[in-house]
């Protein structure tokens, strides 16, 4: 990408897209209350796109509005945190009860000592060419020796190796450093996770997109707290390299994004296209076992 500086011409390309990227956003605090890019636009009846899959169809999945606390009891909310990200393929034929157990047993772990917040849930729509997640785990910790200290404690370790990788075929995992437009909200009932990798892009259309994801929560006031940053665990995380978080109070106002047409404009004509490649998963909180 050229960036025009007066008479001179500066390059800023994918490399460096960080540096631009913080470089905006520090200028623009509300960007962090108004950021979001929810690249998947397919509601549960399907009819959006050919590589929008629906997971699991809609009568399954509960609309209500309650949300499920998703903190460590307690603790106090920080506005700077470390965001975790797994997504899981369960097998095809897995019975019900394994899978059931997984999400329990990673359910479980909230209440190791250094995790503030961690849920688990059924993932609702994959927005992929390439992958079909059924799982996914969001949580948080206050720095990333807590990540770590969470990665290799032994009960993680005997949930992942006892019900985890016997029953998956892939995980995805990214992590990312997030200062948040806020304290971190202690409940949550649907989240959407978008990873990608920006192209080259010339500085209008750069100017273009940073305005339309700078506006997006006050365009789209059902987007409850959003989260953006910058991969620091690439084993795991496929080449991708940039995500963001977006979290809902229910699944019902994840749906309503979803089925916005101008939401949908937005996605089809000045988003995705500005993308080299990316993925969106949409996914729910519910504690019911009858949706995992």
């Amino acid at each position: 990408m050229m960036m025009r500086l007066g008479n001179s011409t500066a390059s800023l390309s994918s490399g460096n897209f960080r540096e631009a990227a913080v470089g905006i956003f520090s200028r623009r605090r509300s960007l962090f209350t108004s950021l979001h890019t929810p690249l998947g636009w397919c509601p549960c009846n399907c009819k959006s796109g050919k590589i929008s899959r629906c997971v699991f169809p809609e009568q399954k999945i509960s609309r209500s509005k309650s949300k499920l606390s998703t903190v460590s009891a307690n603790m106090s909310l920080p506005s700077k945190v470390i965001e975790h990200i797994v997504f899981f393929k369960v097998k095809d034929g897995t019975p019900p009860e394994k899978a059931n157990a997984m999400v329990s047993a990673l359910q479980g772990l909230k209440s190791l000592d250094t995790v503030l917040q961690l849920t688990v849930g059924p993932v609702l729509h994959v927005t992929s060419e390439t992958y079909n997640f059924t799982h996914a785990l969001h949580s948080r910790y206050k720095d990333k020796q807590s990540l770590a200290d969470y990665s290799g404690h032994p009960r993680h370790l005997s949930v992942v190796k006892e019900l985890v990788l016997p029953i998956t075929d892939d995980i995805f995992a990214f992590d990312w450093e997030a200062d948040l437009d806020g304290p971190m909200i202690a409940s949550y009932g649907a989240l959407k996770f978008t990873v990608f990798n920006p192209k080259d892009l010339a500085q209008p259309q750069w100017s273009e997109l940073t305005e339309i994801l700078s506006g997006y929560k006050s365009t789209f006031p059902t987007i409850g707290q959003v989260s953006f940053g910058e991969n620091f665990s690439p084993a795991r995380a496929k080449g991708f390299t940039w995500g963001l978080l977006s979290l809902f109070p229910g699944i019902k106002e994840l749906d309503e994004l979803n089925k916005n047409a101008e939401h949908i404009q937005l996605q089809g004509e000045k988003i995705l296209p500005q993308m080299e490649k990316f993925m969106v998963v949409d996914m729910t909180t519910s504690p019911n076992p009858a949706n995992l």
